[in-house]
């Protein structure tokens, strides 16, 4: 805050303080009122599983395709029930889903 140009700032320090420390209510409030496409990104498990099911069936020439597109288990962020469970005992407050 030091180094901003005061004329080109719409909110004060204390503003922003403010926001920082509220952002878990600011991020849900904007996800809820702004239309945005993070609703599809968030819930992307249904096409995640599916690429998981697919490098794990494929074998053969189709195997080597997969492989060469790059669908790997590090490239395919696809929780199973243990992960959910640990990614959910990580939350802080309501609002952080």
């Amino acid at each position: 805050m030091n180094f901003a140009e005061k004329k080109r700032m719409p909110l004060d320090e204390s503003t922003v303080r403010e926001m920082l420390r509220n952002q878990h209510i600011i991020r849900n409030k904007a996800t809820k009122e702004i239309n945005t496409y993070t609703a599809m990104q968030e819930k992307s498990q249904f096409e995640h599983g599916l690429l998981t099911y697919l490098r794990e069936g494929a074998y053969g020439e189709l195997g080597e395709l997969v492989k060469e597109v790059g669908i790997k288990r590090d490239t395919i962020p696809f929780y199973n029930l243990v992960e959910f469970r640990k990614y959910k005992d990580n939350l802080v407050h309501d609002s952080d889903h």
